[in-house]
């Protein structure tokens, strides 16, 4: 493909086409999603763990808060993971103190 630059606009009219294309491309992907997603949309759907095959502990007991109450499944997973980014702050920045990196206040001499 040969491209004649006119002005040094060249380039710019190449990219601008590239993006319509792209742009025609995501478009006509999008409409063919939509159109494949005939049909009533499902509303007797239940998400379930399957608790059966575990044993007592603390799975068990995640997978029974799950298939309960699914509010108290949302809290007790933005507990831990708050938790969790706690302890990780903390535990690296003891390990960057123990390198003798310092990342406290900077300070700017101007």
């Amino acid at each position: 493909m040969k491209v004649r630059l006119e002005n040094g606009l060249g380039g710019c009219r190449l990219a601008v086409a590239r993006w319509w294309n792209l742009a025609g491309t995501g478009l006509l992907l999008l409409s063919a999603e939509a159109f494949a997603a005939g049909g009533k949309p499902a509303t007797m759907l239940v998400n379930v763990a399957d608790t059966r095959q575990l044993d007592a502990g603390i799975s068990k007991m995640i997978a029974d808060v799950y298939n309960n109450n699914l509010w108290l499944y949302g809290l007790m997973v933005v507990v831990v993971m708050a938790g969790m980014g706690l302890a990780l702050g903390y535990a690296f920045d003891r390990a960057i103190g123990v390198l003798g990196i310092d990342l406290g206040k900077l300070d700017h001499h101007e």
